[in-house]
């Protein structure tokens, strides 16, 4: 068969380029444009739609969902192992000269749930000078009322007897500690003001501060306590310290056997050592 001439090619093309502007072949054309068109606008979408399910993960929910879940930390914690804990928080007086030297003046101890075990005024050992009513919201009153305020030495007994064998939870308890003239194993206290997590570097020597219970209270938990020309409240204070150690819980009682675990292991490569030195005597 013969090869078409060039004229015969350039009539063949004039035929295709007449049928492709036919308007059956218009329409055709304008067909596979639109399927195309919604095409990439069905993919567009799927794309948008994952990179906002991807910000939803990042939203404020994604936050608050992490919040929910340290929250129930403790949730595994059985009544028993609860009942191990209490929380302490107390208010203080001034004595002495310009009321420079702090006093006991009330005593509050929470369990677990929050629920009220003491809750007392004290009365001071030494003539009240400065009742400091703006941050204890202790007046005169409240301690010279025999019916609200009991002797110091009854309180401490009290609170003695509530604390022993357990876990104390608080905020500075040192303070609280020594105005109440008691001593509480290392082992069994969880001061939200010491423990690292809570801390801050506050200078360039990298030592760690503690820090204010309204200030952990504001982060930690988005809650208001102390706030400015408003009473301290030993109940919400306690409270408060209670519920950021249950933040906390799982991680700070770890840290808490590890050290109690390395202890043990120091003091028994003591006593063992004991005897070889009294026999090298």
């Amino acid at each position: 068969m013969s090869s078409p001439t060039p004229s015969q090619e350039q009539s063949a093309n004039q035929q295709i380029v007449v049928l492709s502007h036919t308007p059956a072949a218009v329409k055709k054309k304008k067909r596979r444009r639109s399927r195309k068109a919604k095409s990439d606008t069905d993919t567009v979408s799927t794309v948008s739609s994952n990179d906002h399910g991807s910000n939803d993960e990042s939203s404020p929910n994604r936050c608050r969902r992490r919040r929910n879940k340290a929250r129930s930390d403790t949730s595994d914690l059985t009544e028993e192992e609860k009942s191990r804990y209490i929380a302490m928080d107390c208010e203080m007086v001034g004595v002495g000269y310009r009321g420079q030297r702090s006093a006991l003046a009330r005593v509050c101890l929470i369990n677990w749930n929050g629920k009220k075990i003491m809750d007392v005024y004290v009365r001071p050992c030494e003539p009240v000078t400065d009742y400091r009513t703006f941050v204890s919201g202790i007046t005169q009153d409240d301690l010279e009322d025999s019916h609200k305020a009991i002797d110091y030495e009854m309180c401490r007994q009290r609170v003695m007897k509530h604390i022993q064998d357990k876990i104390l939870v608080g905020h500075a308890l040192k303070n609280d500690l020594h105005a109440l003239n008691i001593s509480h194993p290392w082992y069994d206290v969880r001061d939200t003001g010491k423990y690292e997590p809570f801390m801050k570097v506050r200078f360039d020597d990298g030592v760690l501060w503690p820090r204010k219970l309204k200030e952990l209270a504001k982060e930690k938990l988005g809650r208001d306590v102390q706030r400015p020309g408003v009473a301290h409240s030993p109940f919400e204070d306690a409270k408060t310290a209670l519920d950021l150690f249950k933040l906390a819980h799982r991680k700070w009682e770890k840290a808490m056997a590890y050290k109690l675990s390395k202890t043990l292991e120091i003091q028994q490569l003591q006593a063992s050592a004991e005897p070889v030195a009294q026999l090298a005597q």
